[in-house]
């Protein structure tokens, strides 16, 4: 299992936009093999994400599918500042299905 973790600052008064594109990019995402996303907000306001993947290969080619799709365009421009990533190779998964 492969994952990435990300955390992005949004510009005010977008953040439905975000939500929404965010969304969309996921249910997009899972049709080129992503096992899904969740979304939350932190305290200090920040958007944060973690999406799941059967391997880095499928998330690389995934992501080369879409860079150029509408709903991306519209996604990154919502974003302020792209805070962080990391991906992450799973080590151990104890989360109930």
């Amino acid at each position: 299992m492969f994952s990435t973790y990300f955390e992005w600052k949004v510009k005010p008064c977008r953040e439905a936009e975000f939500v929404e594109y965010w969304t969309k990019g996921t249910e997009t995402l899972r049709s080129c093999g992503s096992f899904g996303s969740a979304l939350f907000i932190g305290e200090n306001g920040n958007y944060r994400a973690f999406a799941r993947w059967p391997d880095k290969e499928t998330r690389d080619h995934a992501f080369a599918k879409n860079i150029a799709h509408d709903n991306g365009d519209r996604f990154r421009d919502c974003i302020l500042e792209e805070i962080r990533r990391d991906d992450l190779e799973q080590v151990v998964n104890l989360w109930a299905s």
